[in-house]
């Protein structure tokens, strides 16, 4: 018995020093990131809502960021066959979650996504996204290896399942986010161009069925298009990110997060610019990026069709989440509350931004075989 687990603990140890490097760099940056960030915006937010501990969010942000880690690199230990399991099964509890979320969770700001658990909250959608992302993948794979397969309609019933879903809460933000991942995979998949128009003709008519139907979301974008001030929040956020200049204010000296609702998550970017500046703005933008590069980089030769999709998929939906995150930070589209992977508050927010990096460590390990130029492994 003790032998068996000093062999399991060794071969895991091994597997440990295949990891991507890099990957685990950036990952390390966003955490500390997140945990810097959540200190500086902690004593606003807790003023705000009046609680007296002012780190109460700084505290369970570490408390997070520790799970996070646990997560990412326990789902980094996963061999393909074992990712694909885990992802189908996790798909296959969070989905229902969500439904559920949407007909007995606490309603918020006219919206229902969250479980209450008494100190903490579910959001079982970050959990989904993920996981959807890699059974899409094997869908995908599937097709291109067996032409026959109707993977790639197999991909696009679930988004749909999963958009009627999210959107039962609702949740645009989310079902808009796994559209602009599916896309892409399904073109790198071999769609045919017909149904690339096709997605495009849906995907305007999703929209217009938005705008037309939903009036939060018809006020925001209207706020959006307006030749008039932006919505309070984001133009908050456009003052704080203008107070901070190019070195910030100093850790803490920021005075815009007062008045700014959910500065801890949904605007930590535009916090951080006014505290710590643009050149700590631009870092951020510059270590998504650098995700994007090396994630994608690696993706690309890799031998096997799954995990070629499965990897690049989940880098795009981290890169894409970010991106937007920092876009409505800077009134570049129109209001969403949209969390930046690993640095804004939330421990669903983290553990799902967490379980998708460990799938791609996962997936982008050193392994016999499974690149391309195995001599050129390492960069």
């Amino acid at each position: 018995m003790s032998l068996a687990l000093t062999e399991r603990f060794g071969a895991a140890i091994e597997r440990v020093r295949t990891y991507d490097r890099p990957l685990l760099i950036i990952a390390a940056i966003l955490i500390t990131a997140g945990i810097l960030f959540s200190m500086a915006t902690s004593p606003a937010a807790t003023a705000r809502i009046r609680i007296e501990e002012a780190f109460y969010f700084a505290a369970r942000q570490s408390a997070y960021a520790a799970l996070g880690v646990f997560v990412m690199l326990a789902a980094a230990q996963l061999d393909p066959r074992q990712l694909r399991r885990t992802a189908v099964i996790i798909a296959a509890i969070a989905l229902p979650l969500c439904l559920l979320a949407s007909i007995f969770g606490p309603e918020t700001k006219g919206a229902q996504r969250w479980f209450d658990l008494g100190p903490v909250s579910l959001q079982p959608s970050e959990l989904l996204k993920p996981a959807i992302v890699v059974v899409w993948a094997w869908m995908l794979g599937e097709a291109m290896r067996a032409p026959r397969f109707p993977g790639r309609l197999v991909a696009i019933g679930l988004y749909l399942i999963c958009a009627a879903v999210l959107m039962s809460q609702p949740d645009i933000g989310q079902t808009a986010l796994l559209a602009l991942v599916l896309g892409p995979m399904l073109i790198l998949s071999g769609l045919a161009l017909r149904w690339v128009l096709g997605g495009a003709v849906f995907a305007g008519a999703a929209a217009w069925a938005i705008y037309s139907f939903y009036p939060h979301a018809r006020e925001r974008i209207d706020a959006f298009l307006s030749d008039g001030e932006p919505g309070y929040q984001v133009g908050r956020a456009l003052d704080a990110i203008a107070a901070g200049g190019v070195f910030g204010r100093g850790p803490g000296e920021g005075v815009i997060k007062r008045s700014l609702p959910d500065a801890h998550a949904d605007f930590v970017f535009a916090v951080a610019a006014e505290e710590f500046g643009l050149l700590a703005s631009l870092g951020v933008i510059f270590v998504f990026g650098a995700l994007a590069f090396r994630g994608l980089s690696r993706a690309s030769r890799l031998n096997d069709p799954f995990e070629q999709m499965a990897a690049a998929g989940l880098v795009t939906l981290l890169v894409a989440q970010a991106a937007i995150h920092i876009a409505v930070n800077l009134s570049l589209l129109p209001a969403k509350g949209m969390t930046l992977p690993f640095i804004s508050f939330g421990g669903s927010s983290m553990v799902g931004s967490a379980l998708a990096l460990g799938f791609c460590l996962s997936l982008l390990r050193d392994r016999p075989g499974a690149y391309l130029y195995p001599g050129r492994r390492r960069e």
